[in-house]
């Protein structure tokens, strides 16, 4: 028989115990529980398990409470997507007055002491944080 068997001890006695497929193939057994997410190279999910969707194209986080599993935020980032993000601003200068001498150009625009208030929002900018792709399985 080819594949992996689980070794059961009993007692003093061994036992070898093999699994078999619908169609009659032995299953690997590799003692992973089913429901375990896993990233794999390759592209393709080892036999036993399946992509996992709800993953993909996300960052996955370690949760302190159960309940939290399975919470998703935002959108999956595409294929090779480094997301873009922007920060609005807002807050106040206050210039104080200057006296000058002999102040008597033409600019009439220039600041005046008083507060002004600034607003606005940064330009788009990405995280250029490195990453590898991988595909993400579930154990079935």
């Amino acid at each position: 028989m080819t594949g992996r068997f689980l070794l059961l001890g009993l007692g003093l006695g061994l036992g070898l115990v093999a699994s078999r497929s619908a169609s009659g193939e032995p299953v690997e057994e590799d003692g992973v529980p089913a429901g375990m997410v896993a990233h794999v190279e390759g592209g393709v999910c080892p036999p036993g398990w399946a992509p996992a969707p709800n993953v993909e194209g996300r960052l996955v986080v370690a949760v302190a409470e159960g309940k939290d599993v399975g919470v998703q935020v935002g959108g999956p980032l595409s294929d090779r997507e480094d997301r873009t993000h922007t920060h609005d601003y807002a807050g106040e200068i206050a210039l104080p007055s200057k006296s000058i001498a002999a102040a008597d150009g033409s600019n009439q625009a220039g600041a005046q002491a008083q507060t002004y208030a600034i607003a606005g929002t940064t330009n788009p900018g990405v995280s250029g944080l490195p990453f590898v792709q991988v595909m993400a399985c579930v154990k079935q």
